[in-house]
């Protein structure tokens, strides 16, 4: 393994007191620091939203400089990266490497949505196939821990505020997703009192093979159309072609996009979109650095003409946010689940110097075509938690769906 010189970490050990920290470093000298240096001037430069957490990027950077100057491992390079990306509180933005103790991404890599409540950090969501599920994790219940830590101990972005709530449900989301070599271990109480659960990620809920999607009929007349966490890969809108020239004599097709947690394209959402638009119709709004357009899908000649709706849940991501709020706006579909992963932006890449991993940040404010933040778009009907819980058996999301579809 690659060492890196550590000189302000010999200086402090030769008795000097604590080095002012440069602005300026080298990939020799401390590249640590140089990489830290590069991921602020890129959230300086193209980060379009706020820091979620309360902290600002400059005293994000004051807090690790000098933990990054004395960095000598590659390891402890990318932790001081990763502690930089975590201070952001934003999900969407991320490394474009991670080592085994990294923690896993939101939505991708866990299967509990958990959120800070007055206090106590509560399961709005349990994702179905999981092993919380199967161990009896339902949400309302309150996590008391993980790893053994009191949650109300968990690590928070710097300068974050321990009274805020959004710093605070972020760090618990990490928290529960565990890292890439290790499962996280949470303790939750319910009606019946407390239990420990591992928290291993969910499979796909509701299909077992590895197809891109999957069609079937739940009721005469209504096709159903599963997204299989592929719209990043471009065979799917010809995959996708082959299934609704089978659905289209449907009544009704429901689209299940709760199984997009990794996001994807446009040049692979706009080709499935396009089977429900008439004409040229906007999806959703763009706006950076003061400069704002309208994003649009053509429709097909031979487009739906149906009634459409569109499941959506806290693993419906980026992209498949961007294809749920597009076919809301262009095609007049009817949304219904759960809030979902609540992305922030479209995402570009900015290079490390030293690393050579890349920082990603959302660089593009996303809106509805109304106006709205992508992020804080909501289905039309909201399954609640008290009805999620109930459901031992079946799909309380999917059961909503088919009421309204055959209507």
């Amino acid at each position: 393994m690659r060492h890196f010189p550590a000189t302000a970490l010999a200086l402090i050990l030769l008795g000097c007191a604590t080095p002012p920290i440069p602005d300026t470093a080298s990939c020799e000298s401390m590249p640590a620091l140089t990489d830290l240096i590069a991921a602020r001037d890129a959230v300086r430069t193209h980060y379009v939203y706020t820091p979620a957490g309360g902290v600002t990027v400059d005293e994000l950077y004051d807090e690790l400089a000098e933990r990054a100057a004395a960095a000598e491992t590659r390891p402890q390079h990318l932790q001081v990266l990763e502690r930089f990306v975590f201070g952001l509180a934003d999900h969407h933005a991320h490394l474009s490497a991670n080592s085994r103790s990294s923690p896993r991404l939101i939505p991708s890599g866990t299967s509990v949505w958990v959120e800070y409540r007055d206090g106590r950090f509560i399961a709005t969501q349990v994702r179905p196939g999981s092993t919380a599920r199967e161990a009896g994790l339902r949400e309302g219940m309150e996590i008391l821990s993980v790893n053994g830590a009191p949650m109300l101990e968990l690590s928070l972005p710097p300068h974050s505020s321990a009274n805020s709530t959004t710093a605070r449900s972020f760090a618990a989301r990490v928290a529960l997703a565990g890292t890439y070599a290790e499962d996280a271990v949470i303790t939750a109480r319910g009606a019946s009192g407390a239990w420990t659960a591992r928290l291993a990620p969910a499979p796909a809920p509701a299909n077992d093979d590895d197809r891109l999607a999957t069609l079937s009929y739940p009721a005469s007349d209504v096709a159903l159309i599963r997204i299989n966490n592929s719209l990043g890969n471009t065979e799917l809108p010809q995959a996708f072609d082959t299934l609704m020239q089978r659905a289209r004599s449907a009544r009704a097709v429901i689209l299940d996009l709760r199984d997009t947690p990794a996001g994807g394209d446009s040049v692979v959402g706009r080709p499935i979109m396009s089977w429900f638009f008439e004409g040229v119709r906007g999806y959703q709004r763009h706006r950076k650095h003061g400069r704002e357009w309208l994003e649009t899908v053509t429709g097909r000649p031979d487009a739906f003409r149906g009634r459409l709706v569109v499941l959506v849940d806290h693993w419906t991501g980026s992209m498949g946010e961007g294809v749920a709020i597009g076919l809301r706006s262009g095609a007049g579909a009817i949304l219904i689940g759960t809030p979902m992963a609540g992305l922030r932006g479209a995402m570009e890449s900015f290079p490390l110097p030293c690393l050579g991993v890349d920082i990603r940040l959302p660089a593009e404010q996303l809106f509805t075509v109304e106006g709205e933040p992508r992020e804080r778009a909501m289905p039309d009907l909201l399954i609640d938690e008290d009805t999620l819980s109930a459901a031992d058996t079946g799909d309380p999301i999917l059961a909503a769906a088919l009421q309204l579809a055959e209507r």
